[in-house]
């Protein structure tokens, strides 16, 4: 049985974390593995435990606290579907069952062989976690370029699953402007395609002049994004098909 936490802004989906360490760490600064750029996150917010069969949720002192199913907990025991609450981001908490990997085409004497591919180690666990990664794989290739102001012609490949937009230290991209949120859009890699959502900040990016939403708005070649001091042409750079 593995798992994995689902990290949600409103109704958007901003990424997965697969549990595979001893211990994950939630927290506002950099260096947490689930790294959550908002001011109602403290620096050292939670951590995840596994112990055992067992994973654990533990406070670690929050100022605002965490809340599991809408109720405020210092340490709780994960079940499937268990919704966290961690600032302005929800967190849940998904089991997944693990499917024995296949052996090979091999002659079927060979029981040694087949002995060795059914043993799960944890390197195969993170193959089956990577499984649905696939696909992006095939995807094209895109980046961003800025063209205007003094950084015109500097570009971004977009090869992260998520590439983030606004004037706070961890954003890749970075904008100015009193009304950009710390951390205001995040652009997605996923099998759908490239896709740009807003997070914070009074004020939002445009795509084609039109301002995006919490909702994802699905980037087409040679879309113009405009955000505070900045505007940034989206171009694939690699043709192939989703």
């Amino acid at each position: 049985m593995s798992s994995k936490l689902i990290l949600r802004f409103k109704d958007s989906i901003i990424s997965e974390y697969p549990l595979v360490a001893e211990e994950t760490a939630i927290g506002r600064k950099p260096e947490n593995a689930i790294h959550i750029d908002n001011l109602a996150v403290s620096g050292h917010h939670a951590r995840v435990l596994k112990i055992g069969s067992k994973v654990i949720l533990e406070d670690l002192g929050s100022t605002n606290g965490t809340l599991v199913n809408e109720k405020q907990v210092t340490k709780h025991i994960l079940k499937h579907g268990d919704s966290i609450l961690i600032g302005k981001h929800t967190l849940t908490y998904v089991e997944i069952e693990d499917s024995p990997i296949p052996a090979p085409s091999e002659p079927e004497d060979n029981d040694d062989d087949m002995d060795k591919t059914m043993i799960i180690t944890p390197q195969a666990k993170e193959t089956l976690l990577n499984k649905g990664k696939a696909t992006a794989e095939t995807m094209p290739l895109a980046a961003v370029q800025i063209i205007t102001g003094a950084q015109a012609g500097k570009s971004f490949d977009l090869t992260s699953s998520l590439t983030s937009l606004g004037k706070g230290d961890s954003c890749r991209i970075k904008a100015k402007g009193f009304t950009v949120g710390k951390q205001s859009a995040v652009i997605t890699r996923r099998p759908t395609g490239y896709h740009i959502t807003h997070l914070e900040g009074l004020s939002k990016a445009k795509v084609n002049g039109t301002s995006i939403t919490s909702q994802p708005t699905t980037l087409k070649d040679s879309a113009i994004i405009e955000l505070g001091d900045m505007k940034l042409e989206f171009f694939i750079k690699k043709s192939s098909i989703f």
